[in-house]
């Protein structure tokens, strides 16, 4: 509705000052019709600079996420690429649902348009290790929407309502019962499998006090099968 007001106050301009012919119905008329275009004009130039009659409103969303590794072990796993470097911001690969067969990857950047880019942009994610017991991805997503309907209809060209400001995704995964690690670690973790699978193997005792606790105390046992793991990839 702006545009159309700017144009009807730019002819009224016009007609106060050229066609009305006495000139004090021309200069109070004309005056009038000059102050709502340039009134018009700063609105709207307030409007796309700063978003004058916007607001911006943050929802938050949970959502628990579950392992990248196999369904069957003990614990949890979840792969990290960062973007760039010293960024804190990560692709992030995890299964979104426990009966999804295999694990998505999250959070990598479209770039296959300029309005991709720009909405990536506007996009981060990162992930840190926390007490809890299950892994979960909070995300924060902050909106411009109109702070009344008189701006609504005023700047409302079908485009704008509802337009992303930033959504920050934090992954939080308990420290103890998960690994986070990057495709490099999941390697290496896989070529050393056999050797540590073998000195389980080698100590019959041990190995069947360790089968009885992954029965009786399933956390008990994950936190020891991390805490290995971590030692074995020198992971501090």
């Amino acid at each position: 509705m702006i545009i159309l007001l700017i144009v009807l106050f730019a002819i009224a301009t016009y007609v106060s000052l050229v066609v009305v012919k006495p000139l004090s119905g021309r200069i109070i008329a004309g005056t009038i019709s000059l102050l709502l275009l340039s009134g018009s004009v700063l609105i709207l130039t307030m409007h796309i600079s700063q978003n004058w009659g916007m607001k911006e409103v943050t929802t938050t969303t949970t959502k628990n996420i579950y392992t990248a590794g196999e369904t069957s072990a003990p614990y949890g796993m979840m792969i990290k690429a960062e973007i760039g470097q010293g960024t804190n911001n990560y692709v992030l690969i995890y299964r979104t649902s426990a009966n999804e067969k295999k694990p998505s990857v999250n959070f990598k950047p479209n770039a296959s348009s300029i309005d991709k880019i720009v909405t990536a942009v506007k996009k981060s994610a990162t992930y840190k290790l926390t007490d809890t017991t299950t892994a979960k991805a909070v995300t924060k997503t902050t909106r411009l929407t109109y702070s009344s309907a008189m701006t609504k209809a005023l700047f409302d060209w079908g485009t704008e309502n509802h337009r992303l400001v930033k959504q920050a995704t934090v992954v939080e995964v308990p420290k103890d019962t998960w690994l986070v690690l990057t495709a490099g670690q999941v390697a290496k973790l896989q070529k050393l499998a056999p050797q540590m699978q073998a000195q389980a193997a080698a100590d019959p005792a041990k190995a069947a006090q360790m089968q009885a606790l992954a029965k009786s105390d399933p956390t008990a046992y994950a936190k020891l099968q991390v805490s290995a793991i971590k030692q074995a990839l020198g992971i501090n």
